[in-house]
């Protein structure tokens, strides 16, 4: 009895420690000068006009959140791409990453059979980080493919411009 009440105990505080993009988001959403945004579900035809494909991975996405989070220095940076790191290490796969000096860029993915289920983009310019989340179903080749013509990276300078 003791045991199992103790290995209970284990598994709920493995569980509420884990990492999230949600409660990266929580954890965020309120530090100074951020922008954080869980887009609203009647915007998602304004963002789908950025192009056809953009467009198409609206049909089916059921949850997109935006955070602009500038840095105040190299170890606030510093933490909060060892916080993304932490989320990217629980079953995503990553299908860009480059690293340069204070620069980086992430797009990663969590996949479920041949579908897409998570896509999570992060930019670091030393200054400033940018989170861009994307859950729903979406197909494994259009994404590689959007990520190959850098489209991500136009729907994250939408979202910047929109607020």
């Amino acid at each position: 009895m003791t045991k199992s009440i103790f290995f209970l105990g284990l598994v709920f505080l493995f569980i509420s420690c884990g990492s999230s993009v949600e409660s990266f988001y929580d954890r965020h959403k309120n530090d100074a000068n951020v922008t954080a945004v869980r887009v609203p579900k009647f915007m998602y035809s304004l963002l789908g006009s950025a192009s056809p494909e953009v467009k198409d991975v609206m049909k089916n996405v059921s949850d997109i959140r935006y955070m602009n989070l500038p840095s105040s220095s190299s170890l606030k940076n510093q933490q909060i791409n060892t916080e993304i790191d932490k989320i990217t290490k629980s079953g995503y796969s990553d299908i860009f990453r480059k690293n340069n000096n204070e620069n980086r860029s992430l797009l990663t993915v969590k996949e479920q059979g041949n579908t897409i289920k998570q896509i999570i983009l992060h930019n670091s310019n030393g200054s400033n980080n940018s989170l861009l989340y994307l859950k729903g179903n979406f197909d494994a080749g259009k994404i590689r493919k959007m990520a190959e013509d850098d489209t991500f990276t136009e729907f994250n300078s939408i979202l910047d411009n929109k607020y």
